[in-house]
Order: structure tokens, then sequence, then C-alpha cells
């Protein structure tokens, strides 16, 4: 149910949510009542609700650790290198851009989550939950890591590392233009490599 909620779409009723999810209208005004008790929907004066402030509050918890120990890595290779450098999270197929240190000059995430093919971040991580074909899947958890084209945003290539905590599923990913990417893609592989195996989140 929560998954409806949307920057597009941030308000719903229980008559809409129960024709999206083809369940009765009680139910969805029970599920939405037993979401408010629990913080994570807001019941407005309207009648509909919208998401409530303990997704911010667990949004937070989520990213300390990241704050505490992979943003310092990150930011310091974005400093570096002057390119950005993304945490991306493994999301029910996609790609989700956590967090970036982008330097002036540097490319920007992808504004939605991405199908996790489209990306060396998906590459990885789809490599380290062996859904990929068993040569690709080998390749790349030998190299340790995947480069190649953000094919979400135009001219931008990348090289993703996993981040290795119990069952992977972040990677740190390096992306820059086509152009200055290529002329330093094996540098960026050592180094986003090397942020990626030192760091614990």
């Amino acid at each position: 149910m929560l998954d409806l909620f949307s920057v597009e779409r941030p308000y719903w009723g229980p008559t809409e949510v129960s024709e999206a999810l083809g369940v009765a209208k009680s139910t969805a005004h029970a599920l939405l009542s037993d979401l408010t008790g629990a913080g994570l929907t807001e019941r407005m004066p309207c009648g509909r609700y919208m998401l409530g402030w303990r997704t911010v509050d667990l949004a937070r918890t989520k990213l300390g650790a990241y704050r505490d120990n992979v943003a310092p890595a990150a930011r310091r290779l974005a400093r570096h290198f002057g390119e950005t450098v993304h945490l991306t999270a493994w999301e029910r197929g996609n790609v989700l851009y956590v967090a970036s240190e982008r330097p002036s000059g540097g490319v920007a995430a992808p504004a939605a989550p991405v199908p996790a093919p489209l990306t060396p971040p998906g590459t990885v991580l789809l490599a380290e939950r062996g859904e990929l074909d068993a040569d690709e899947r080998e390749r790349t958890l030998r190299r340790g890591f995947a480069i190649g084209a953000q094919r979400a945003l135009d001219g931008v290539d990348c090289v993703a590392a996993p981040v290795r905590t119990g069952p992977v599923s972040t990677a740190l990913a390096l992306c820059a233009p086509r152009d200055r990417f290529r002329a330093r893609s094996d540098e960026y592989a050592r180094a986003i490599t090397g942020v990626a195996r030192s760091v614990r989140h």
C-alpha cells in the first residue's frame, strides 16, 4: 500500500486504495487506519491520507550508517576525481540512487529508480544476487566491479562496486560524462573498488 504514495500522487482515499489494490473498501480503510496508528500514514481533514512523519524518521535511521561510514569515503573520492559518487541500493529489481556526492560539474542521479539491468550498479547487485547469466556473473564477481553506460542518462558512463556487509544490497558508483570517464576508466575502477571494500555500511 505504501508504494501507492508518490511525488506525483501523494494523497489517497480509501476508495482509491481499494480500486488500486483490488481489495474491499473496508479492507483499504482498515489498512490505512493501521498504518496511521504506526505513524506511516496520516489522515487529512478531507478523509484522504498522506505519508506520515514516521517514514522520515525511518529514512533517517536507514541513512545513518551511510552518513557515518560511507559518506566520508564517497566525499573524498568525489573531491579527488571531481566526479559524482553515488550510493545505490537494490529495491525490488530497480536501482535506487540513495545519496550522492556531486562536485561542481558532476552528473546528477536519475530522478527515479532505474531498472537494474540498465546500470552498472544494477549489474553488480544482480551478480551478487545470482541473477545474471553465469558468464557475466562470474566475470563481474571476479573483477569486483561492473563498468559501462548508465543507460538512464545520456552520455554518462559509470563504474560500480558492491559494498559488502552481509547480504549485498548496496553499491557505490562513480559516474561521469563519457568523454571524461573513458580517459580515466581504469583509474576510476581501481578507486571505486578499493573504497567499496574499505567501507562498512
